[in-house]
């Protein structure tokens, strides 16, 4: 998947929250930026040489601005510290286009359930769903009220009433997700988006519905493997790239991403943990063993496309459309 580029100035910065930074971005020229969906991400290639991914806030009806948050990991490798200290007021950034695999799918009745910087994307959700007047409703756990982003905003957004705070030092329990889950209605979608204990958990309490329940993931739960290959089954396999003519051997603990990089083929990509959809492309051949968290079930089980950053494949060659 090939991304456009974007060169826009940082218009804003905001605190708004602890350890949050809130970034606008808009065209030096005032023109119109290119169109996004509620759940939209995009990234930032900062001038250290990281590329970052963000989820895109503000709603899908503004085309004169994109709006991020950025949340200083403690354990930055210099994505979101480099951000903290040193982007400013003025600066041209270089960031993609945004593309989206947290889409809102048609639904009679939305449930979104974020905790901590997982908001970001469901805000997007939130407005688009205000404008469209659909019937939604939020669960939102932060550690502690001072590190809710958006908590003022959100309590003046009409239909404020649908929104449940939880503050995991305020209360004795954490979030009670067995029971939303029972308490929908057949008709309702849930979007999750969180720390990976919140998303693990929903995950297993709506095994039953888990069609009508969708994730974006921030980080890729550990260790990612197969369900069908034990360590002692992984093999090598050849990976046929249609486009340039290339037969490339996958050894056992290579990525395919690494294979094809070995060789001096430059491809698409970002996260290396399949969770941001970069290097998705099409399989013309071959059945993928898939190992991202971005695919759905039904798109994994129609073996069009594939991660190459983290799945692997379960035939002896895989041709791709590279």
């Amino acid at each position: 998947m090939t991304l456009g580029k974007l060169k826009l100035k940082v218009t804003d910065i905001q605190c708004e929250a602890k350890g949050i930074l809130l970034l606008e971005l808009r065209d030096e020229n005032k023109q119109v930026l290119p169109p996004f969906t509620a759940g939209s991400h995009l990234e930032i290639y900062l001038a250290n040489g990281l590329t970052r991914h963000y989820s895109l806030l503000n709603s899908p009806a503004e085309r004169d601005r994109y709006v991020v948050a950025v949340s200083l990991n403690p354990n930055s490798q210099g994505g979101s510290a480099f951000i903290h200290q040193k982007i400013k007021l003025g600066d041209v950034l270089s960031i993609s286009t945004p593309r989206n695999h947290f889409e809102l799918v048609d639904a009679a009745e939305y449930c979104f359930i974020a905790g901590g910087i997982g908001i970001t994307p469901i805000l997007s959700m939130i407005h688009w769903c205000i404008a469209h007047q659909k019937k939604w409703t939020l669960y939102y756990s932060t550690r502690n009220r001072q590190r809710a982003a958006f908590y003022e905003s959100l309590n003046v957004l009409h239909q404020a009433e649908n929104i449940h705070f939880h503050f995991n030092d305020e209360q004795a329990n954490l979030l009670d997700l067995e029971h939303i889950v029972q308490e929908l209605s057949p008709n309702t979608h849930i979007y999750c988006c969180g720390p990976n204990p919140l998303m693990l958990a929903l995950k297993e309490v709506s095994v039953a519905i888990a069609e009508r329940v969708h994730f974006e993931w921030f980080n890729a739960p550990q260790p990612i493997k197969s369900e069908t290959q034990s360590v002692e089954d992984i093999s090598e396999f050849t990976v046929k790239l249609a486009k340039s003519g290339h037969e490339i051997i996958v050894k056992p603990e290579q990525s395919i991403l690494d294979a094809i990089e070995s060789h001096g083929i430059e491809v698409p990509f970002s996260c290396r943990a399949g969770i941001c959809g970069a290097c998705e492309c099409t399989v013309l051949r071959g059945e993928p063993e898939h190992l991202d968290m971005v695919l759905s079930d039904s798109e994994k089980q129609a073996n069009q496309r594939m991660l190459i950053c983290v799945s692997r494949s379960r035939s002896p060659v895989l041709e791709l459309d590279l």
